[in-house]
C-alpha cells in the first residue's frame, strides 16, 4: 500500500486539514487499476492504516482529516473503520455518489454520527442536481483545473450560500492570491505554498547562517559535542534556552556552563532540542507546514536511502530532504540558499538542477508526497523497490516527526 497526507490551508497559511491519498497496489504491476484506481479496495477505505501508526500529535492541532470514499465504501462499515480523531473526520465524495435518495440517506446517517462531509469534482452545470443533498455538506472543493476558480465559486455560492468553499489545485502564488482576494474561499489546496523562488535575492541574517551551519553538524550520525557547545556559546538566546532545558531535564543539578549542559544531555537530546529550536527560529514567519514538510522529507529521504542503494550516504540524503525547501525559508533562489550552508556537490545538483546520483530519489520523494501513484509505481518498478518498504519508510518518518517535535 501507498499513502500520503496532503495539507489544505486557511488563508493565514495555518493547516486546516490533511487529505489522505492512498493506493493499494502498484499501478504498473496492476495496469487495470489505472482506469479505476479510485475503487481500489472496494468496501475498505484504502490507506486508513496510516492512522494506526501515527497519533493526533503528529498532525496540526485541531485540523480535519479528509478521507476520500466512493459509492462502494460509502455503504461499508465506515463507523468501525474510522475511529479516533473525534469530530475531525471529513468524508470526501465525488460524482460516483449520485444525487439519489439512497446515497443521501446514508450521508445523512453518517452526518448524524459526527462525520463531516465534503464534495469534489462537481461541474458547475450539475449544481442544481446535487443541491438537495448539499445542505448536509460542510465543504465543496472547487477545482482550478476545471476553469476560472473564482467564476466557478460565484456560481456555487449563489446555489449553496452556506457551504464552505475550497479552491484546489492552485499551483502558483498568483492563483492563490486571486482566490484569497475574492473572499469566496475559506480553504486552499495546491502546491502554491512551496513554489520555488527564482529571482528574489534576500540578504540572510548572520543568526540564520549560524543556525543552518549548526544544523548540518547535529544531523550527522556522530558529532562532536564540544564543537556544538562552541557554536551555541556564540548565541546568547540559544545559550539561555539550552541552560533552561538542561536544568529542567536533569534532576538535582545546577548547570552553569554550555559545555556542562551539552555533556549531560548527550547527542540524542541535543539533536532533538536543537532541531526543533533552530528550525522553528529559521522558519519564523513562514507557514508551519513548510517546517513540518522539510523535516518529514529529511527523514523519509534518509529511510529510503537503502532502497536506492545509498545506505552509506543516508546522512547526505537527510540533508537533501531537510534543505529541499530552503529557498522558501531563506527567500532566495535555491543555488544561493545552498551556498549559505555549504552542502555536498551531489545535494546541490539534485536540488538546483535535478541532476546527479540523488536526483532519482528526490523525484521519488516529491512524487510520493504529491500522491502521484502512477509515477511512484513506475519508479518502484524501475528501481526494484517493494511497496511495503516505501510505506514503512514514510510512516516511520511521520512517527519520527511526532516523537521529535510534537
Amino acid at each position: 500500500m501507498l499513502a500520503t497526507l496532503v495539507p489544505l490551508f486557511y488563508e493565514d497559511m495555518s493547516v486546516a486539514s490533511y487529505c489522505l491519498y492512498a493506493q493499494k497496489e502498484n499501478l504498473f504491476e496492476n495496469p487495470h487499476l489505472l482506469g479505476a484506481g479510485k475503487y481500489d479496495g472496494a468496501g475498505s477505505i484504502v490507506g486508513i492504516e496510516v492512522f494506526d501508526s501515527i497519533s493526533e500529535d503528529d498532525l496540526a492541532d485541531n485540523c480535519n482529516i479528509i478521507i476520500p470514499i466512493n459509492n462502494i465504501s460509502l455503504f461499508a462499515n465506515i463507523e468501525t473503520q474510522l475511529t479516533g480523531f473525534d469530530g475531525r473526520i471529513m468524508l470526501l465524495v465525488d460524482q460516483s455518489i449520485r444525487p439519489e435518495e439512497s446515497y443521501n440517506k446514508r450521508l445523512q446517517d453518517l452526518k448524524s454520527k459526527g462525520f463531516k462531509l465534503a464534495l469534489k469534482d462537481l461541474p458547475v452545470d450539475k449544481i442544481e442536481e446535487y443541491k438537495f443533498m448539499l445542505n448536509d455538506f460542510d465543504l465543496l472543493l472547487v477545482n482550478a483545473e476545471s476553469g476560472n476558480v473564482v467564476e466557478q465559486a460565484k456560481t456555487f455560492r449563489k446555489a449553496v450560500p452556506k457551504i464552505d468553499l475550497c479552491a484546489e489545485n492552485l499551483h502558483n502564488k498568483d492563483e492563490f492570491n486571486s482566490a484569497k482576494d475574492s473572499g469566496l474561499f475559506r480553504i486552499f489546496e495546491g502546491t502554491f505554498y512551496r513554489v520555488p523562488i527564482n529571482e528574489q535575492d534576500t540578504e540572510v541574517t548572520p543568526i540564520k547562517i549560524n543556525y543552518m551551519k549548526l544544523m548540518t553538524v547535529i544531523n550527522q550520525t556522530d558529532f562532536d559535542l564540544e564543537d556544538v557547545a562552541n557554536v551555541i556559546g556564540q548565541d546568547p538566546a540559544l545559550s539561555i534556552e539550552l541552560l533552561k532545558i538542561a536544568n529542567k531535564l536533569t534532576l538535582n543539578s545546577n548547570i552553569r556552563s554550555i559545555n556542562q549542559a551539552t555533556a549531560l544531555l548527550g547527542q540524542k537530546e541535543i539533536r532533538r532540542w536543537l532541531n526543533a529550536t533552530l528550525f522553528n527560529g529559521l522558519a519564523a514567519g513562514k507557514p508551519n507546514e513548510i517546517t513540518r514538510l522539510s523535516l518529514i522529507r529529511a527523514r523519509f529521504a534518509e529511510n529510503l536511502a537503502p532502497l536506492f542503494d545509498y545506505a552509506m550516504r543516508k546522512d547526505e540524503l537527510f540533508l537533501m530532504g531537510l534543505f529541499s525547501l530552503l529557498n522558501l525559508i531563506l527567500d532566495m533562489p535555491m543555488d544561493k540558499a545552498l551556498d549559505q550552508v555549504g552542502v555536498s556537490a551531489e545535494i546541490k545538483k539534485a536540488l538546483v538542477s535535478d541532476d546527479g546520483i540523488f536526483s532519482p530519489q528526490l523525484e521519488f520523494l516529491l512524487s510520493y508526497e504529491a500522491g502521484d501513484w502512477q509515477e511512484v509505481s513506475r519508479l518502484m518498478v524501475l528501481h526494484d523497490i517493494e511497496m511495503h518498504d516505501v510505506y514503512d519508510a514514510y510512516v516511520e518518518s511521520l512517527k519520527w516527526y511526532g516523537n521529535m517535535f510534537a
